[in-house]
């Protein structure tokens, strides 16, 4: 085990351990029925939201005087999210949507039958959530505020990195720039990272002509979107659903390269946050600039297939 250098507060640890015992379970089942009745409100890009009012009402419900109460206390709930099935290693977090004050709960996931590159860091999918949502997130709970040194480099491209803050049920209260205090951060390749809500490739259009059709406008949206400053050459992944539901993400990219969010990792994201199982992804098309620096058609067929090897995926080269 490694050295921890970092000192918790002992009172906020006999704090929680207090709350815990008392209303921890009460909580959680609070938290797991508000969080669970977002997962079907696709239009409102709701799934795996706990609202800012549900949030109040929890803390006025159970006499708690901070929203991190309920952070730490719903742990339990985001392990839940988690799809470990290699490592059997549960990892819950939640974070704290800045502009909103929603809670954004996520786990780690895990692809079999493909390379473990793909895999899904709790901390990286709640951050690639509030992506697809436009939003920024000041705060994350973890079980232990000791994120791996890939998650704390995804994280340091995103612009609020240095003030972002983890906190964990041992009383840690630590910022980014603590754990990571020198980054390899995006202005060293003269990048500013990332700006929630940016529209990055307004110009983005189909190399060929292309069919009108909702599936487009989705994968033309997520594409216009995707945070691509390295490599200039966007991806994009809409998922189609039996339900006939359609879920979007679009390529995350690092300074350091690797790590990098593939399209169809951040629309898995998505598909996960709103309750949906892979065996329900009955198609994908992909937008990627073929023959590119970056060109996202082999991971894709690659992941898709080990996911859901009987979806269909159709690809559309574009130029940014």
């Amino acid at each position: 085990m490694s050295k921890n250098p970092f000192e918790a507060d002992l009172s906020s640890k006999q704090r929680h351990e207090a709350l815990e015992a008392s209303v921890g379970a009460a909580v959680r089942a609070a938290v797991a029925t508000a969080a669970s009745s977002s997962n079907g409100r696709l239009a409102a890009n709701a799934g795996g939201v706990l609202f800012a009012d549900d949030v109040a009402g929890i803390m006025d419900r159970f006499g708690l005087a901070r929203v991190d109460d309920v952070m730490l206390l719903g742990l339990g709930v985001a392990q839940t999210i988690a799809r470990p099935p290699i490592s059997g290693f549960r990892v819950g977090a939640i974070g704290l949507e800045t502009e909103t004050g929603h809670l954004l709960l996520g786990g780690n996931v895990e692809f079999p039958g493909t390379h473990l590159s793909y895999t899904l860091h709790g901390e990286t999918f709640v951050l690639t959530r509030a992506f697809s949502r436009g939003t920024t997130i000041g705060r994350i709970a973890l079980g232990e505020a000791h994120p791996c040194a890939h998650c704390r480099q995804y994280l340091s491209e995103f612009a609020r990195g240095p003030q972002l803050e983890l906190i964990d049920p041992l009383g840690h209260r630590l910022t980014l720039e603590q754990l990571y205090p020198w980054p390899f951060d995006s202005r060293y390749l003269g990048h500013s990272g990332i700006s929630p809500g940016a529209c990055n490739f307004p110009r983005l259009t189909p190399a060929a002509e292309a069919t009108a059709s909702p599936v487009m406008e989705a994968l033309l949206a997520a594409g216009r979107r995707a945070h691509a400053p390295y490599s200039s050459c966007p991806g994009a992944v809409v998922l189609q659903m039996a339900d006939g539901g359609l879920i979007a993400g679009a390529s995350i990219e690092n300074v350091a390269f690797n790590p990098t969010m593939g399209p169809l990792q951040a629309a898995l994201v998505d598909l996960i946050a709103h309750g949906y199982g892979f065996g329900e992804i009955i198609g994908a098309t992909l937008g990627t600039v073929a023959g590119g620096a970056v060109d996202y058609a082999a991971s894709t067929r690659e992941l898709l297939g080990a996911v859901a090897p009987g979806a269909v995926l159709d690809i559309i080269d574009w130029r940014p």
